[in-house]
Protein backbone atom coordinates (compact mmCIF):
# COMPACT_ATOMS: atom_id res chain seq x y z
CA UNK A 1 0.00 0.00 0.00
CA UNK A 2 1.91 3.24 -0.79
CA UNK A 3 1.78 6.63 1.03
CA UNK A 4 -1.24 8.24 -0.05
CA UNK A 5 -3.69 4.64 -0.61
CA UNK A 6 -2.88 4.32 3.42
CA UNK A 7 -3.16 8.05 4.33
CA UNK A 8 -7.23 7.81 4.88
CA UNK A 9 -6.85 5.01 6.93
CA UNK A 10 -3.42 6.54 9.09
CA UNK A 11 -5.88 9.54 9.66
CA UNK A 12 -8.24 7.48 11.72
CA UNK A 13 -5.32 6.02 13.93
CA UNK A 14 -5.83 7.78 17.34
CA UNK A 15 -2.86 7.92 19.16
CA UNK A 16 -4.19 6.06 21.95
CA UNK A 17 -4.99 3.61 19.28
CA UNK A 18 -1.09 3.25 18.52
CA UNK A 19 -0.29 3.16 22.37
CA UNK A 20 -2.78 0.58 23.07
CA UNK A 21 -2.21 -1.98 20.46
CA UNK A 22 1.63 -1.35 20.73
CA UNK A 23 2.92 -5.28 21.71
CA UNK A 24 4.66 -4.48 24.68
CA UNK A 25 3.20 -3.67 27.87
CA UNK A 26 3.61 0.00 28.52
CA UNK A 27 2.82 2.67 31.01
CA UNK A 28 3.28 6.21 31.78
CA UNK A 29 3.68 6.74 35.97
CA UNK A 30 3.83 10.21 37.49
CA UNK A 31 5.71 11.26 40.64
CA UNK A 32 2.98 10.18 42.82
CA UNK A 33 3.40 6.71 41.13
CA UNK A 34 0.23 6.73 39.98
CA UNK A 35 -0.56 5.24 36.77
CA UNK A 36 -1.30 7.55 33.80
CA UNK A 37 -1.73 5.51 31.22
CA UNK A 38 -1.51 1.68 30.57
CA UNK A 39 -2.21 -0.28 27.72
CA UNK A 40 -3.98 -3.36 26.56
CA UNK A 41 -0.26 -5.31 27.06
CA UNK A 42 0.23 -4.43 30.47
CA UNK A 43 -3.00 -4.83 31.62
CA UNK A 44 -3.30 -8.77 30.01
CA UNK A 45 0.63 -9.30 32.06
CA UNK A 46 -0.99 -7.92 35.39
CA UNK A 47 -4.34 -9.54 35.03
CA UNK A 48 -6.23 -6.56 35.36
CA UNK A 49 -8.50 -4.64 33.43
CA UNK A 50 -6.95 -1.50 31.97
CA UNK A 51 -9.49 0.89 33.30
CA UNK A 52 -8.91 -0.22 36.66
CA UNK A 53 -4.76 0.89 36.16
CA UNK A 54 -5.31 4.06 35.24
CA UNK A 55 -4.79 6.23 38.70
CA UNK A 56 -3.97 2.77 40.25
CA UNK A 57 -1.13 3.67 42.86
CA UNK A 58 1.89 1.09 41.19
CA UNK A 59 2.44 0.27 44.79
CA UNK A 60 -0.78 -1.74 45.27
CA UNK A 61 0.01 -3.64 41.33
CA UNK A 62 3.94 -3.89 41.05
CA UNK A 63 5.25 -2.99 44.20
CA UNK A 64 8.56 -4.19 43.57
CA UNK A 65 8.82 -1.29 40.54
CA UNK A 66 8.38 1.65 42.99
CA UNK A 67 12.51 1.54 44.04
CA UNK A 68 13.58 1.09 40.46
CA UNK A 69 10.86 4.18 39.63
CA UNK A 70 11.81 6.79 42.40
CA UNK A 71 15.72 6.24 41.89
CA UNK A 72 14.85 6.43 38.03
CA UNK A 73 13.52 10.05 38.48
CA UNK A 74 16.36 11.28 41.08
CA UNK A 75 19.07 9.92 37.98
CA UNK A 76 16.93 11.62 35.23
CA UNK A 77 16.60 15.02 37.76
CA UNK A 78 20.06 14.92 37.88
CA UNK A 79 20.69 14.52 34.10
CA UNK A 80 22.17 11.10 34.54
CA UNK A 81 20.77 8.66 31.87
CA UNK A 82 18.97 5.47 32.93
CA UNK A 83 19.86 2.55 33.33
CA UNK A 84 18.70 -0.07 30.89
CA UNK A 85 19.21 -3.50 32.98
CA UNK A 86 16.43 -2.76 35.36
CA UNK A 87 15.04 -6.20 35.52
CA UNK A 88 11.97 -6.93 38.11
CA UNK A 89 10.14 -10.81 38.64
CA UNK A 90 6.49 -10.49 38.63
CA UNK A 91 4.96 -12.37 41.97
CA UNK A 92 3.30 -15.53 41.77
CA UNK A 93 4.28 -16.19 37.39
CA UNK A 94 7.87 -16.72 37.88
CA UNK A 95 8.12 -14.15 35.03
CA UNK A 96 11.47 -11.61 34.61
CA UNK A 97 10.91 -8.82 33.18
CA UNK A 98 13.47 -5.76 31.75
CA UNK A 99 11.94 -2.89 32.84
CA UNK A 100 13.10 0.48 30.28
CA UNK A 101 12.00 4.00 31.00
CA UNK A 102 12.15 7.07 29.43
CA UNK A 103 11.67 10.80 31.00
CA UNK A 104 8.05 12.48 30.02
CA UNK A 105 8.14 15.80 29.51
CA UNK A 106 5.13 18.37 29.39
CA UNK A 107 4.70 21.13 27.36
CA UNK A 108 7.08 23.26 29.23
CA UNK A 109 9.64 20.41 28.96
CA UNK A 110 9.60 19.18 32.89
CA UNK A 111 9.99 16.28 33.43
CA UNK A 112 6.78 15.27 35.35
CA UNK A 113 6.30 10.51 34.21
CA UNK A 114 7.97 8.73 33.63
CA UNK A 115 7.06 6.18 29.91
CA UNK A 116 7.87 2.86 31.02
CA UNK A 117 7.71 -0.53 28.56
CA UNK A 118 8.33 -4.06 30.20
CA UNK A 119 9.87 -6.94 28.17
CA UNK A 120 8.90 -10.04 28.94
CA UNK A 121 12.84 -11.91 29.28
CA UNK A 122 11.63 -14.87 31.23
CA UNK A 123 12.15 -17.14 28.04
CA UNK A 124 15.24 -15.63 26.67
CA UNK A 125 17.21 -16.37 30.74
CA UNK A 126 15.64 -19.70 30.56
CA UNK A 127 17.06 -20.55 27.42
CA UNK A 128 20.69 -18.75 28.78
CA UNK A 129 20.67 -20.55 31.51
CA UNK A 130 19.96 -23.83 29.39
CA UNK A 131 22.87 -22.83 27.40
CA UNK A 132 24.92 -22.66 30.73
CA UNK A 133 23.92 -26.29 31.63
CA UNK A 134 24.83 -27.41 29.12
CA UNK A 135 28.19 -26.24 28.81
CA UNK A 136 28.58 -28.14 31.96
CA UNK A 137 27.05 -31.33 30.92
CA UNK A 138 29.52 -31.62 27.71
CA UNK A 139 32.05 -31.30 30.04
CA UNK A 140 30.66 -34.03 32.39
CA UNK A 141 29.96 -35.69 28.80
CA UNK A 142 33.43 -36.49 28.35
CA UNK A 143 33.65 -39.03 30.54
CA UNK A 144 30.60 -40.66 29.90
CA UNK A 145 29.33 -43.19 26.71
CA UNK A 146 27.55 -40.96 25.05
CA UNK A 147 30.97 -39.27 23.74
CA UNK A 148 34.02 -40.20 22.15
CA UNK A 149 37.59 -40.13 22.07
CA UNK A 150 39.72 -40.84 19.26
CA UNK A 151 43.25 -41.16 18.59
CA UNK A 152 44.95 -40.12 15.14
CA UNK A 153 48.05 -41.64 14.04
CA UNK A 154 49.51 -39.18 11.98
CA UNK A 155 52.75 -41.70 10.32
CA UNK A 156 50.03 -44.08 9.14
CA UNK A 157 47.08 -41.55 8.90
CA UNK A 158 44.63 -44.11 10.62
CA UNK A 159 42.69 -42.64 13.15
CA UNK A 160 41.00 -45.03 16.50
CA UNK A 161 37.63 -44.17 17.77
CA UNK A 162 36.40 -45.29 21.01
CA UNK A 163 33.25 -47.97 20.51
CA UNK A 164 30.50 -45.01 21.67
CA UNK A 165 31.04 -43.14 18.49
CA UNK A 166 28.59 -45.10 17.22
CA UNK A 167 25.84 -44.91 19.12
CA UNK A 168 25.80 -41.20 18.98
CA UNK A 169 25.39 -41.38 15.53
CA UNK A 170 22.39 -43.73 15.36
CA UNK A 171 24.26 -46.75 13.95
CA UNK A 172 24.79 -50.44 16.01
CA UNK A 173 28.34 -50.97 16.47
CA UNK A 174 29.21 -53.66 14.03
CA UNK A 175 27.44 -51.82 11.30
CA UNK A 176 29.63 -49.58 8.40
CA UNK A 177 29.85 -46.19 8.76
CA UNK A 178 31.05 -45.00 5.29
CA UNK A 179 33.35 -46.42 2.64
CA UNK A 180 36.40 -46.45 5.47
CA UNK A 181 35.88 -46.00 8.96
CA UNK A 182 39.58 -44.97 9.74
CA UNK A 183 39.88 -42.03 7.69
CA UNK A 184 40.37 -39.10 9.92
CA UNK A 185 37.77 -36.55 7.98
CA UNK A 186 35.53 -39.48 6.42
CA UNK A 187 32.54 -38.63 8.90
CA UNK A 188 32.99 -34.58 8.31
CA UNK A 189 30.65 -33.03 6.37
CA UNK A 190 32.43 -32.19 2.65
CA UNK A 191 31.33 -28.31 3.21
CA UNK A 192 33.30 -28.49 6.78
CA UNK A 193 36.27 -30.20 6.00
CA UNK A 194 38.22 -27.54 5.00
CA UNK A 195 38.15 -25.49 8.17
CA UNK A 196 38.54 -28.89 10.31
CA UNK A 197 41.75 -29.61 8.08
CA UNK A 198 42.86 -25.71 8.62
CA UNK A 199 42.86 -26.00 12.34
CA UNK A 200 44.36 -29.49 12.65
CA UNK A 201 46.89 -28.34 10.60
CA UNK A 202 47.87 -25.21 12.87
CA UNK A 203 48.23 -27.45 15.60
CA UNK A 204 50.67 -29.91 13.66
CA UNK A 205 52.17 -26.60 12.58
CA UNK A 206 52.62 -25.38 16.17
CA UNK A 207 50.55 -22.27 15.30
CA UNK A 208 47.63 -23.49 17.66
CA UNK A 209 48.58 -25.71 21.34
CA UNK A 210 44.96 -26.96 21.06
CA UNK A 211 42.97 -28.30 18.08
CA UNK A 212 39.26 -27.44 18.32
CA UNK A 213 36.14 -27.56 15.60
CA UNK A 214 32.91 -27.56 15.62
CA UNK A 215 31.67 -29.12 12.20
CA UNK A 216 28.65 -31.17 11.12
CA UNK A 217 28.05 -34.79 10.66
CA UNK A 218 25.49 -37.48 9.47
CA UNK A 219 23.27 -39.40 11.32
CA UNK A 220 21.86 -42.30 10.22
CA UNK A 221 18.50 -41.09 10.18
CA UNK A 222 20.03 -38.61 7.50
CA UNK A 223 19.77 -35.52 9.81
CA UNK A 224 23.04 -33.75 10.50
CA UNK A 225 24.59 -33.34 14.14
CA UNK A 226 26.67 -31.05 15.09
CA UNK A 227 30.18 -32.16 16.40
CA UNK A 228 32.94 -30.27 18.98
CA UNK A 229 35.71 -31.42 18.70
CA UNK A 230 39.35 -30.78 20.72
CA UNK A 231 42.39 -32.37 21.00
CA UNK A 232 46.29 -31.72 21.92
CA UNK A 233 49.76 -33.63 20.72
CA UNK A 234 50.16 -36.66 23.12
CA UNK A 235 53.15 -37.64 21.64
CA UNK A 236 56.03 -36.28 19.55
CA UNK A 237 59.73 -38.34 18.17
CA UNK A 238 63.03 -37.14 19.87
CA UNK A 239 63.53 -34.37 17.08
CA UNK A 240 60.31 -33.02 18.56
CA UNK A 241 57.91 -33.62 15.72
CA UNK A 242 54.26 -34.84 16.38
CA UNK A 243 53.30 -38.89 15.94
CA UNK A 244 49.77 -38.52 18.12
CA UNK A 245 46.98 -36.64 18.65
CA UNK A 246 44.36 -37.38 21.75
CA UNK A 247 40.84 -35.48 20.61
CA UNK A 248 37.36 -35.90 22.24
CA UNK A 249 34.29 -35.15 20.33
CA UNK A 250 31.09 -34.35 21.79
CA UNK A 251 27.60 -33.74 20.03
CA UNK A 252 26.18 -29.86 20.59
CA UNK A 253 23.09 -29.90 18.87
CA UNK A 254 21.12 -29.26 21.48
CA UNK A 255 23.43 -26.51 22.01
CA UNK A 256 23.37 -25.15 18.97
CA UNK A 257 19.57 -25.47 18.91
CA UNK A 258 19.00 -23.36 21.66
CA UNK A 259 21.81 -21.18 20.79
CA UNK A 260 19.75 -20.17 17.54
CA UNK A 261 16.28 -20.29 19.46
CA UNK A 262 18.02 -17.88 21.80
CA UNK A 263 19.12 -15.95 18.62
CA UNK A 264 15.91 -16.06 17.27
CA UNK A 265 14.24 -14.68 20.93
CA UNK A 266 16.76 -11.92 20.73
CA UNK A 267 16.07 -11.07 16.77
CA UNK A 268 12.51 -11.15 17.82
CA UNK A 269 12.75 -8.82 21.01
CA UNK A 270 14.29 -6.61 18.73
CA UNK A 271 11.86 -6.57 15.88
CA UNK A 272 9.48 -5.67 18.55
CA UNK A 273 11.68 -3.11 20.17
CA UNK A 274 11.86 -1.49 16.89
CA UNK A 275 7.93 -1.73 16.20
CA UNK A 276 7.75 -0.16 19.77
CA UNK A 277 10.32 2.98 18.53
CA UNK A 278 7.99 3.40 15.55
CA UNK A 279 4.91 3.37 17.12
CA UNK A 280 6.67 5.93 19.63
CA UNK A 281 7.17 8.07 16.89
CA UNK A 282 4.00 7.76 14.75
CA UNK A 283 2.56 8.62 18.03
CA UNK A 284 4.63 11.31 18.53
CA UNK A 285 4.10 12.70 15.16
CA UNK A 286 0.45 12.12 15.76
CA UNK A 287 0.40 14.43 19.44
CA UNK A 288 1.76 16.89 17.57
CA UNK A 289 -0.72 17.99 13.96
CA UNK A 290 -3.93 18.86 14.22
CA UNK A 291 -5.80 16.56 12.50
CA UNK A 292 -8.11 18.75 10.52
CA UNK A 293 -5.16 21.23 9.14
CA UNK A 294 -2.69 18.71 8.90
CA UNK A 295 -0.59 22.17 10.65
CA UNK A 296 1.27 21.45 13.68
CA UNK A 297 -0.47 21.87 16.59
CA UNK A 298 -0.89 24.40 19.72
CA UNK A 299 1.64 21.96 21.63
CA UNK A 300 4.51 21.62 19.00
CA UNK A 301 4.17 25.39 18.49
CA UNK A 302 5.00 25.84 22.09
CA UNK A 303 7.84 23.50 21.32
CA UNK A 304 9.48 25.60 18.39
CA UNK A 305 8.66 29.00 19.73
CA UNK A 306 10.88 27.77 22.96
CA UNK A 307 13.61 26.68 20.18
CA UNK A 308 13.63 29.70 18.12
CA UNK A 309 13.58 32.09 21.29
CA UNK A 310 17.05 30.35 22.58
CA UNK A 311 18.82 29.95 18.81
CA UNK A 312 17.91 33.64 18.67
CA UNK A 313 19.19 34.66 21.97
CA UNK A 314 22.31 32.46 20.81
CA UNK A 315 23.01 34.10 17.42
CA UNK A 316 21.61 37.60 17.67
CA UNK A 317 18.91 37.24 14.97
CA UNK A 318 15.72 38.31 14.23
CA UNK A 319 12.57 36.42 15.30
CA UNK A 320 8.52 37.24 13.62
CA UNK A 321 5.84 36.00 14.83
CA UNK A 322 2.29 36.60 13.45
CA UNK A 323 -0.96 36.11 15.20
CA UNK A 324 -3.64 35.32 12.27
CA UNK A 325 -7.22 35.20 12.58
CA UNK A 326 -10.22 34.26 10.53
CA UNK A 327 -12.82 37.50 9.87
CA UNK A 328 -16.52 36.74 11.04
CA UNK A 329 -15.92 33.55 11.13
CA UNK A 330 -18.33 32.65 13.87
CA UNK A 331 -20.88 34.12 11.37
CA UNK A 332 -19.25 31.85 8.29
CA UNK A 333 -20.20 29.21 10.64
CA UNK A 334 -23.93 30.46 11.14
CA UNK A 335 -24.41 31.02 7.35
CA UNK A 336 -22.64 27.91 5.68
CA UNK A 337 -22.72 25.46 8.72
CA UNK A 338 -19.63 23.76 10.35
CA UNK A 339 -18.79 21.15 7.35
CA UNK A 340 -18.38 24.61 5.60
CA UNK A 341 -16.17 26.23 7.96
CA UNK A 342 -13.61 22.70 8.26
CA UNK A 343 -13.33 23.00 4.69
CA UNK A 344 -12.59 26.71 4.84
CA UNK A 345 -10.40 26.18 7.31
CA UNK A 346 -8.37 23.33 5.56
CA UNK A 347 -8.05 25.71 2.20
CA UNK A 348 -6.84 28.70 4.79
CA UNK A 349 -4.39 26.47 6.37
CA UNK A 350 -2.79 25.57 2.49
CA UNK A 351 -2.81 29.14 1.65
CA UNK A 352 -1.09 30.33 4.80
CA UNK A 353 1.84 27.27 4.23
CA UNK A 354 2.63 28.31 0.90
CA UNK A 355 3.88 31.45 1.98
CA UNK A 356 6.26 30.48 4.93
CA UNK A 357 8.07 27.39 3.11
CA UNK A 358 11.89 28.45 4.27
CA UNK A 359 13.60 26.05 7.09
CA UNK A 360 13.43 28.39 9.49
CA UNK A 361 9.39 29.06 8.81
CA UNK A 362 5.86 27.24 10.91
CA UNK A 363 2.83 27.66 10.51
CA UNK A 364 0.73 26.04 13.12
CA UNK A 365 -3.04 26.30 14.26
CA UNK A 366 -3.33 27.85 17.61
CA UNK A 367 -6.81 27.26 18.23
CA UNK A 368 -10.24 27.79 16.24
CA UNK A 369 -10.43 29.63 13.56
CA UNK A 370 -6.80 31.09 15.07
CA UNK A 371 -3.31 30.45 13.36
CA UNK A 372 -0.10 31.41 14.59
CA UNK A 373 3.39 31.74 11.56
CA UNK A 374 6.69 31.44 13.62
CA UNK A 375 9.50 32.98 10.75
CA UNK A 376 12.99 32.88 12.01
CA UNK A 377 15.55 35.17 10.79
CA UNK A 378 12.99 37.64 10.12
CA UNK A 379 12.81 41.16 10.43
CA UNK A 380 9.77 43.79 10.44
CA UNK A 381 10.19 44.65 6.62
CA UNK A 382 10.42 40.96 5.95
CA UNK A 383 7.48 40.12 8.27
CA UNK A 384 5.26 42.28 6.82
CA UNK A 385 5.57 41.36 3.43
CA UNK A 386 4.57 37.80 4.59
CA UNK A 387 1.91 38.73 5.75
CA UNK A 388 0.49 40.88 2.80
CA UNK A 389 1.19 37.40 1.19
CA UNK A 390 -0.63 35.91 3.31
CA UNK A 391 -3.61 38.44 2.95
CA UNK A 392 -3.64 38.38 -0.23
CA UNK A 393 -3.34 34.67 -0.80
CA UNK A 394 -6.60 33.88 1.91
CA UNK A 395 -8.40 36.34 -0.93
CA UNK A 396 -7.05 34.83 -3.74
CA UNK A 397 -9.23 31.82 -2.71
CA UNK A 398 -12.32 33.77 -3.18
CA UNK A 399 -14.50 31.70 -0.58
CA UNK A 400 -17.68 33.81 -0.72
CA UNK A 401 -18.45 35.27 3.16
CA UNK A 402 -22.19 37.11 2.84
CA UNK A 403 -21.48 38.25 6.28
CA UNK A 404 -18.19 40.04 5.69
CA UNK A 405 -17.95 43.72 4.85
CA UNK A 406 -15.75 42.22 1.82
CA UNK A 407 -18.19 39.29 0.63
CA UNK A 408 -15.07 37.23 0.54
CA UNK A 409 -13.18 35.32 3.88
CA UNK A 410 -10.25 37.40 4.90
CA UNK A 411 -7.96 37.26 7.40
CA UNK A 412 -6.61 39.45 9.86
CA UNK A 413 -2.87 39.30 10.90
CA UNK A 414 -0.85 40.98 14.10
CA UNK A 415 2.78 40.69 14.14
CA UNK A 416 5.64 40.86 16.78
CA UNK A 417 9.44 41.46 15.95
CA UNK A 418 11.93 40.82 18.13
CA UNK A 419 15.00 42.55 16.81
CA UNK A 420 18.44 41.91 16.96
CA UNK A 421 19.54 44.83 19.58
CA UNK A 422 16.22 43.12 22.01
CA UNK A 423 17.85 42.04 25.14
CA UNK A 424 15.15 38.91 25.69
CA UNK A 425 17.22 36.41 28.11
CA UNK A 426 14.69 34.54 29.80
CA UNK A 427 11.73 35.73 28.25
CA UNK A 428 8.72 32.91 28.24
CA UNK A 429 7.24 32.60 25.12
CA UNK A 430 4.24 33.45 25.56
CA UNK A 431 5.42 36.99 26.09
CA UNK A 432 5.65 36.92 22.60
CA UNK A 433 2.70 35.52 21.69
CA UNK A 434 0.89 38.27 23.73
CA UNK A 435 2.25 40.73 21.88
CA UNK A 436 1.10 39.86 18.43
CA UNK A 437 -2.18 39.22 19.60
CA UNK A 438 -2.51 42.93 20.95
CA UNK A 439 -1.33 43.93 17.65
CA UNK A 440 -4.21 41.54 15.77
CA UNK A 441 -6.79 42.58 17.90
CA UNK A 442 -5.49 46.29 16.36
CA UNK A 443 -5.51 45.16 13.22
CA UNK A 444 -9.86 43.57 14.17
CA UNK A 445 -10.32 47.07 15.48
CA UNK A 446 -8.83 48.50 12.15
CA UNK A 447 -11.48 47.25 10.04
CA UNK A 448 -10.02 43.52 9.67
CA UNK A 449 -8.55 42.30 6.28
CA UNK A 450 -5.42 44.29 7.98
CA UNK A 451 -2.22 44.04 9.42
CA UNK A 452 -1.00 45.45 12.49
CA UNK A 453 2.45 45.55 13.92
CA UNK A 454 3.08 45.34 17.84
CA UNK A 455 5.47 48.02 19.69
CA UNK A 456 8.36 46.39 21.25
CA UNK A 457 10.85 48.85 21.69
CA UNK A 458 10.46 51.81 24.12
CA UNK A 459 8.08 54.87 23.05
CA UNK A 460 7.22 52.77 20.01
CA UNK A 461 3.13 52.77 19.29
CA UNK A 462 0.48 50.08 17.50
CA UNK A 463 1.12 50.51 13.69
CA UNK A 464 -1.64 49.26 11.40
CA UNK A 465 0.16 49.35 7.90
CA UNK A 466 -1.20 51.00 5.16
CA UNK A 467 -3.83 49.04 2.80
CA UNK A 468 -2.49 47.96 -0.96
CA UNK A 469 -4.62 46.45 -2.99
CA UNK A 470 -7.10 44.86 -0.32
CA UNK A 471 -10.09 44.44 -1.27
CA UNK A 472 -13.03 46.22 1.28
CA UNK A 473 -14.09 49.71 1.64
CA UNK A 474 -11.59 52.48 1.61
CA UNK A 475 -12.27 53.78 5.15
CA UNK A 476 -10.82 55.78 7.41
CA UNK A 477 -8.98 53.32 10.28
CA UNK A 478 -11.38 53.49 13.17
CA UNK A 479 -10.13 53.70 16.74
CA UNK A 480 -9.25 51.32 19.15
CA UNK A 481 -11.44 50.06 21.75
CA UNK A 482 -10.62 52.12 24.32
CA UNK A 483 -10.58 55.23 21.94
CA UNK A 484 -7.00 55.49 21.20
CA UNK A 485 -6.86 56.17 17.80
CA UNK A 486 -4.09 53.92 15.57
CA UNK A 487 -1.14 56.02 14.25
Amino acid sequence: MNAEASKPYLDTVSPDEVYNSAPLALCLVDRQMRFLAANESLAQTLGRPRNELVGAAIGDVLPAVVPLLTRGFRMVDAGKPLSTKLMIELPGTGKIFRVRARPFHDADGRIVALSCAMVDITEARAAMKALQDMEQLCNFALQSAGQWIWEYNLATGVVWRSPHWKSVLGYEADEQVGADETMAWGIVHPEDQHQVRSRFNRLISGEAEQFEAIYRVQHKSGRRLWVLSRGTIVERDERGAPLRVLATSVDISLQKQIEEELSATVRQREMLERELIEANRRLTALSEIDPLTELPNRRKLDEVLVRELRRRERNGSSLALLMIDVDHFKDFNDLYGHPEGDECLRLIAGALRSNARRSGDMVARYGGEEFVAVLAETGEAEAAIVAENMLAAVRSLKLPHAGSLFNLVSISIGIAVLGPEARTTGMPSDALVRAADHALYAAKQGGRNAIALAPMRDGEEMRLLPRSDRTGPATAEPPLADGTALP
